[in-house]
C-alpha cells in the first residue's frame, strides 16, 4: 500500500469518536498484502460511523482489509502473554482459533499510522520492547502449551498449526497469523529439516489416497518436534 492511500485512510478515520489508533501490517511472507488494524475504546455509536467511513473509502476505489481490535482486550492479551498465559479464542473464519499472542505479534510488527493523544499503541509496543526481541516467558509457555500435541484427536492440520507456533517460539519469533506460517517456519534455523516440503508431501499423500506413507512422515515429523522441544526443556533446566 502506497503512502497516498495510507494518508487517505488516516484522514477519513481519525476523527471517528472512540478510535484510538490505526496501524498497518504488511505481511510479505504470505503474500497477503496490507491489513489495516483499527484500535478502539468503548464508545457508543463507534461502529456505524466506522462503517460509513469505510464505505466512503471503498467508493473512492480503496480495497483493503480492516481488522477491529478492542484496545482494552489487546492490553489484557499482552499482559497475559508477558505473564506466560496462553489462550486460544475460537472464531468464525479461524479454524485453529486466535491465539492471544497473535495480538502481541500485530503490535510488534505493525507500523503506526495514527494514534490518539494518549498514545495507547506506543504504550503496548513499549511493553514488548522492554522484554527484548521476544519475551522469554511467552516463549516458554508457548512451547509448553503447544508442544504437547495429540495428533489422533486434533488432526493433522491442527498439529501442523501447533508445530508452527512452537517453531516460532523456539526461534524467538512472533507469529503474526497462520497464513504462510509453514513457509516461514521452514526458513527458521530451529526447525525440522525441509519442514515445508515434508508438510506439503503429507497433504499430497492424503490427496492420492496413500495414508500409510502420510502417517509414516507424520510420525517422523512428530519425533523431530519432540526432540526440539526436549532439547529446549533440557537447556532451560541447566
Amino acid at each position: 500500500m502506497d503512502q497516498v492511500n495510507k494518508d487517505k485512510i488516516v484522514s477519513e478515520l481519525k476523527s471517528i469518536p472512540g478510535l484510538k489508533g490505526i496501524m498497518v501490517c504488511e505481511d510479505g511472507d504470505n503474500g497477503a498484502g496490507s491489513d489495516i488494524l483499527l484500535y478502539y475504546g468503548a464508545v457508543e455509536g463507534f461502529h456505524p460511523e466506522l462503517d460509513q467511513a469505510i464505505h466512503r473509502l471503498e467508493e473512492g476505489g480503496l480495497r483493503v482489509g480492516f481488522t477491529l481490535r478492542d484496545i482494552g482486550l489487546v492490553d489484557l492479551a499482552i499482559t497475559d502473554c508477558l505473564d506466560g498465559k496462553i489462550a486460544i479464542k475460537y472464531e468464525t473464519g479461524h479454524p485453529f482459533g486466535v491465539v492471544n499472542s497473535n495480538m502481541a505479534a500485530e503490535i510488534h510488527y505493525g507500523r503506526i499510522l495514527w494514534e490518539s493523544v494518549d498514545h495507547p499503541i506506543t504504550a503496548e509496543k513499549g511493553k514488548l520492547v522492554m522484554q527484548g526481541t521476544y519475551p522469554e516467558t511467552l516463549r516458554q509457555s508457548t512451547i509448553a502449551f503447544e508442544g504437547d500435541i495429540h495428533f489422533a484427536s486434533a488432526g493433522f492440520s491442527q498439529a501442523i498449526h501447533s508445530w508452527v507456533q512452537v517453531i516460532h517460539a523456539l526461534n524467538r519469533q512472533f507469529l503474526l497469523n497462520g497464513k504462510g506460517g509453514v513457509k516461514r517456519a521452514g526458513r527458521l534455523p530451529i526447525s525440522p529439516k525441509q519442514f515445508r516440503l515434508r508438510v506439503n508431501q503429507i497433504y499430497r499423500y492424503f490427496a492420492f489416497n496413500n495414508p500409510k506413507l502420510a502417517y509414516c512422515e507424520i510420525d517422523m515429523l512428530k519425533n523431530e518436534m519432540n526432540v526440539l522441544v526436549k532439547t529446549f526443556s533440557e537447556a532451560k533446566e541447566e
